[in-house]
């Protein structure tokens, strides 16, 4: 039996080292919705971030997670790093017969990267995470 993963939070925040420039901060909540496991993250997605949401997406799909949304309101910045996290569980989650979605607003920098790169025909993409879940019943 696939046990819902507990929430849990990941946090990552490193100072830069270049003089004016702003610390970068990143968090990933983890919760369970509709049968979903929803990443919920905050902030930017870089190469410098994208770790820590790439170890939040293992994490859950090791611990059961078959159906994952990320959602990627709160992310005013994401750059191919991110891309690669999407297309690494998008690859992953297929392979074991689950499945991924995205909720971007529609005007969003993630939503359109993904659509720049053809990702939003692959991915299902939504506007807020209970659209997502309305899509997926």
């Amino acid at each position: 039996m696939n046990r819902p993963p507990r929430p849990r939070i990941y946090s990552t925040h490193a100072d830069d080292p270049h003089e004016g420039m702003s610390d970068i901060d990143l968090t990933v909540r983890s919760s369970v919705v509709g049968g979903w496991t929803v990443l919920s993250v905050e902030g930017e997605v870089d190469l410098y971030t994208a770790p820590a949401v790439r170890e939040a997406a293992i994490d859950a799909m090791e611990a059961g997670a078959d159906h994952l949304l990320l959602d990627l309101t709160e992310v005013p910045f994401m750059d191919s790093s991110g891309l690669g996290v999407i297309v690494a569980c998008l690859k992953r989650l297929r392979e074991s017969g689950g499945d991924l979605a995205v909720v971007s607003p529609p005007s969003s920098p993630p939503t359109k990267l993904l659509s720049l790169t053809g990702l939003d025909h692959a991915i299902p993409t939504h506007a807020t995470v209970d659209e997502a879940i309305a899509g997926a019943l």
